[in-house]
């Protein structure tokens, strides 16, 4: 289901909370375009009264802090650089504020109900205390050893963590591994030696990498780095490993790794991580129960296609033998063409049918789960595409990386409707 998302915003000590009612996909979108942006799109929105805790994605805007915090449930990317890129990308469009994540929505709750303090090291006041940073990792890594033979470094689509042991002699050991589990957190059941047991790999490329620890033996360090739940990890393992210097990478983990544990790698450029996030900023349209059911009608609809024109060519067969043996190929071609036009007609017409009633079906389901208002812009930003481009193009350039131009040769082809 598609979640609603909550944007707060607080002037002078008092809290303004506005709901998007399927905000939470995407939600980034609403934040790489500035403050000015942001708030012509909320003008046309009824504030509401009550912190809507089954939202799945938001932000608090403190403007007597200069600070905005906000989370997603679902990451719009899922590769930790390009998640930093995303984080450059608001920052350079909200300056003069500092940019937090939280670690959920109950962070975001509590500060739209207080303030964001304006602390370094981007530390919030309001922490939700009762939230357990591992709570969704897997608890021991003898539940990720069966997988760990089954990794594919090259695979596109490969997702795992890396591990890199120094050991005393300065020998270098690599791992790959599901995730960095509780129990290697916590320093259970010497996790070191229990990572050493498991099969070699050379160094992972940077794509595939979802989150990574580096153990210094001989310096007594651990460096993480990885997707945006890492920093709940490593103040998780700074408790946990007394005696160690835990550190998190915020920015370039993967070049930091690879230089310490030797080999270069194969770092992503600026823009390969950009290329599944373009596409999503640059989208305009609502993502609500409507879009989904139609995307699924196209899919469903290419399906049948399919799959009548291969019945079609398995009834035409036996036509098609009876010519080639008899040699009668005026009666097989004139059977095969009616056939053929028999199917088209008949697909056609119920194809017709089925789109009036699917497209009745889409209405319906828009109109009852309250939708938003169709004149009202799913999204901030210019609605007009060339605009939005031109736009993102000097958000882009501000923050010195690459121009979408660069970017659209690996834009991610999940996202066809993102720049429709």
């Amino acid at each position: 289901m598609i979640q609603a998302a909550l944007i707060a915003l607080i002037r002078d000590g008092e809290t303004t909370m506005f709901i998007d009612p399927y905000g939470a996909a995407c939600f980034a979108r609403q934040l790489v375009w500035g403050q000015d942006a942001l708030h012509q799109w909320l003008a046309g929105r009824e504030p509401v009264n009550e912190f809507d805790t089954d939202c799945e994605a938001g932000a608090v805007i403190d403007y007597d802090a200069q600070a905005l915090l906000w989370y997603s449930e679902n990451d719009e990317v899922d590769q930790p650089r390009s998640q930093q890129l995303l984080d450059t990308l608001i920052a350079e469009a909200w300056p003069g504020f500092e940019i937090l994540y939280a670690d959920s929505m109950c962070d975001l709750q509590i500060a739209a109900g207080d303030s964001i303090s304006h602390a370094s090291a981007q530390r919030l006041r309001v922490v939700d205390a009762n939230v357990d940073p591992l709570e969704f990792r897997s608890e021991t890594l003898d539940e990720e050893t069966p997988h760990c033979e089954e990794f594919d470094p090259d695979g596109e689509d490969e997702f795992f963590a890396w591990v890199t042991i120094v050991d005393d002699d300065q020998t270098v050991q690599h791992r790959l591994i599901g995730e960095i589990t509780s129990d290697v957190v916590r320093n259970e059941d010497d996790p070191l030696a229990r990572l050493k047991s498991l099969p070699a790999y050379d160094v992972p490329a940077e794509r595939n990498v979802s989150e990574a620890v580096l153990f210094d033996v001989p310096a007594r360090r651990i460096d993480l780095w990885g997707r945006r739940e890492i920093r709940s990890v490593a103040g998780e393992m700074a408790h946990c490993w007394t005696d160690w210097d835990v550190q998190c990478i915020e920015a370039d983990g993967y070049q930091h790794q690879c230089r310490i544990s030797g080999p270069a790698g194969t770092p992503m450029t600026a823009a390969q991580a950009l290329g599944p996030l373009v596409p999503i900023l640059l989208m305009t349209r609502h993502i609500d129960p409507a879009m989904m059911l139609g995307e699924l009608g196209k899919s469903f609809k290419g399906l049948m296609a399919k799959l009548v024109g291969l019945l079609t060519v398995l009834v035409c067969l036996p036509f098609v033998l009876f010519a080639l043996i008899t040699g009668n190929w005026k009666t097989g071609g004139i059977t095969i063409g009616v056939i053929v036009a028999l199917v088209v007609i008949g697909f056609k017409l119920i194809e017709a049918k089925w789109r009036r009633g699917f497209a009745a079906t889409i209405r319906e389901v828009g109109s009852d789960l309250g939708g938003p208002d169709a004149d009202q812009p799913s999204t901030a930003g210019p609605q007009d595409p060339r605009q939005r481009r031109e736009q993102l193009d000097q958000l882009l350039a501000r923050a010195g990386l690459p121009s979408i131009a660069e970017i659209e040769p690996h834009f991610d082809s999940d996202f066809p409707a993102a720049i429709s």
